[in-house]
């Protein structure tokens, strides 16, 4: 089957904005083309992918899924478009050698290894090696390239590098809400088993959740504490408790349905991601290529998780 790239385009921009009107205005594309471009993939898909109303549009079941696809595809596109015109301009730069990475646990799969294979299509004579952060120990840093982390260390010759904000939400299993019931206000989430980031007690003292129009704090009861999103994230599947989790981090598990959003109006402040390097590593063209590929990358974040995870499965003989 083949499907002209424009029609993917344009499903994926009125999805992304929410209505053709909206979409209208960012592209400069008229409602009328956009609408014909939809269905006209549409018939080639053989499925209705949204539902047309007076106040935007709402995708199907179908639309749903084939719209993950789409970012994930559009996105690789445009990493492998930008990654040739590299290519084309450095043919002759031999840029080598070997360059150092460290991240945080819940960045790596998730972002660092998908900007890393990018980097290397462009030059696939450097050798990268990644390394993981564990736990809330400041990391040695001395003999890394870079470290993409929400904390930068604050060491002397250390650039940080603002990459972008990400936004986090709470997530629990559908059997653990069907269990214990489903939160209304951020006041319930008190009586409710949450698995905590860092330590059990006082790690999350100053979050606060915001609305619209109003402000609670996040108040857990810790029924498990880790410092691992990865953890976090295997506990909550399971039906341990609820998690406050990066949206992006989630994301693959809500598509499947395995996690669920708890208040999703509720949301708290958005975490900072940045890239910290010593500044005279900098003036390599490999690290700079890189931070600059990051904070191209960043911004897709979301289409890059492509790891899943499922709950256990408990056995008996």
């Amino acid at each position: 089957m083949q499907i002209d790239l424009r029609l993917i385009e344009a499903f994926a921009l009125v999805m992304r904005n929410g209505s053709l009107t909206r979409a209208e205005e960012v592209s400069g594309i008229s409602k009328a083309t956009l609408s014909r471009q939809i269905m006209s993939l549409e018939q080639t898909l053989g499925a209705t992918l949204m539902t047309r109303r007076a106040r935007g549009v709402v995708p199907t079941e179908p639309g749903r899924v084939f719209f993950a696809h789409c970012e994930e595809m559009l996105a690789d596109l445009a990493g492998r478009i930008e990654t040739a015109r590299v290519q084309m301009q450095e043919l002759d730069s031999g840029v080598t050698g070997t360059l150092n990475i460290l991240a945080d646990s819940v960045f790596s799969t998730a972002f660092v290894c998908h900007v890393t294979r990018l980097f290397r299509e462009r030059y696939p004579n450097v050798e990268c090696r990644m390394d993981i952060a564990w736990g809330g120990n400041l990391p040695d840093v001395s003999d890394m390239d870079c470290y993409v982390c929400a904390e930068p260390p604050d060491l002397p010759n250390v650039v940080a590098k603002l990459l972008g904000r990400i936004s986090h939400g709470l997530y629990a299993s559908p059997a653990y809400l069907q269990r214990r019931g489903i939160p209304v206000t951020p006041l319930d989430i008190s009586r409710h088993d949450s698995i905590i980031l860092g330590e059990s007690q006082g790690a999350s003292e100053k979050t606060m959740l915001h609305s619209d129009r109003h402000s609670q704090p996040y108040v857990p009861k810790c029924s498990v504490a880790t410092n691992d999103y990865w953890v976090m994230k295997s506990f909550c599947l399971d039906g341990t408790g609820i998690a406050l989790l990066p949206d992006f981090f989630a994301r693959p598990e809500v598509t499947r349905r395995t996690l669920v959003p708890v208040l999703p109006n509720w949301k708290p402040e958005r975490t900072r991601i940045y890239c910290a390097y010593q500044q005279q590593r900098y003036k390599t063209r490999k690290l700079k290529d890189f931070v600059d590929l990051m904070t191209t990358s960043v911004r897709h974040m979301d289409s890059y998780n492509q790891y899943v995870g499922f709950p256990s499965v408990l056995r008996t003989s």
